[in-house]
């Protein structure tokens, strides 16, 4: 590969000007720059990344910190984050924590020595102890999918409107018993907010509410078939509609239907959150609220890319919502 020196006698410049245009500092005419990214682009110079981060005092990465890297939201926020940064010149370094609070603050304080750039927290909750080390480590923090009252910059979804527009969808459908399968309410988001949603939406069109009628989950498959069997037997309930606040949860419900004997959407109606591969492709299509997690990704890295070129910008209590839209598909339908 050429030196910097070469590149230099290539584009007929100085060292000093390719070191200039390498490290986007300083000052080079339009005509020059011209010929020295045509000499590195055809030699296919990269500088090493070492002497690049100790030139500019930056290493080049982020933290990304995940509750669950193989979950379809995670694999989407990746993919948003990762194509975003990596055409700025960045690399990403995982952090799976498996929704461990434990890990999510070790994680904190080892991307801080790790010495990254920045860190995106993709948060299932907050705690004072996230506070404080959000505080402690130094470097520009993003929080995706929960409100901070801290003043962390944050980005995530309008979850009660969400949760609102969907059950007043059911309601329209002509359904007053409608079932919840929440989550703990330690998930602020999805616990606390979308479960407000439904409660609002009920309250607003004078339609029952049932303690009896919410049970949780924890997000899987499994979990959101159990909640059904505990709905239909052990608390005798009979819905005409259940919203599961994600799509998983609306599988595991669904299977239990069908195993026993219930036909959806004909004598129950089921529907979920996020919107993804696996809601579109099951048997039936499930209606859900459509999240683009790639898009959430990509605000909150560009939120975060902003933090880190420009560190006295003030971004304080800054919230980023992201659109959704709901998505009427085959496990819906009018009473």
């Amino acid at each position: 590969m050429a030196t910097i020196k070469e590149i230099a006698k290539l584009a007929e410049t100085s060292i000093s000007s390719v070191s200039r245009v390498l490290n986007n500092s300083g000052y080079v005419s339009e005509p020059v720059r011209v010929r020295i990214q045509k000499v590195l682009d055809e030699t296919g110079y990269r500088p090493n990344a070492l002497a690049k981060a100790l030139h500019s005092k930056r290493s080049q990465t982020i933290g990304v910190i995940l509750p669950k890297i193989n979950a379809t939201s995670s694999g989407d926020n990746i993919a948003g984050i990762d194509h975003y940064f990596s055409s700025n010149g960045y690399t990403i370094i995982l952090g799976n924590t498996n929704h461990s609070i434990k890990s999510e603050l070790e994680f904190l304080d080892l991307f801080s020595e790790k010495q990254v750039d920045g860190i995106i927290l993709v948060a299932t909750t907050l705690t004072d102890e996230h506070v404080q080390k959000i505080k402690k480590v130094g470097k520009p923090v993003v929080v995706m999918g929960q409100l901070t009252n801290d003043g962390t910059p944050c980005v995530l979804f309008d979850e009660v409107k969400a949760a609102e527009e969907m059950v007043d969808y059911l309601i329209a459908e002509d359904h007053r018993s409608i079932a919840l399968i929440g989550v703990p309410e330690s998930d602020v988001s999805v616990g606390v907010m979308r479960k407000q949603g439904y409660l609002n939406s009920l309250m607003k069109h004078e339609v029952s509410a049932s303690s009896n009628r919410v049970v949780e989950g924890n997000f899987s498959v499994e979990s959101g078939y159990q909640a059904c069997q505990e709905l239909f037997e052990e608390r005798q309930e009979r819905p005409d509609a259940i919203f599961a606040v994600n799509d998983k949860m609306a599988i595991g419900a669904i299977n239990y239907l069908l195993e026993n004997g219930y036909r959806v959407p004909q004598d129950v109606s089921v529907c979920g959150v996020g919107g993804g591969n696996m809601s579109r492709y099951y048997n039936p299509k499930i209606t859900s609220l459509v999240y683009d997690f790639e898009e959430s990704g990509r605000v909150s890295a560009q939120l975060l890319h902003r933090l880190i070129e420009q560190p006295k910008l003030d971004l304080s209590n800054h919230v980023s919502f992201i659109p959704y839209h709901l998505e009427v598909r085959g496990s819906t339908a009018k009473k």
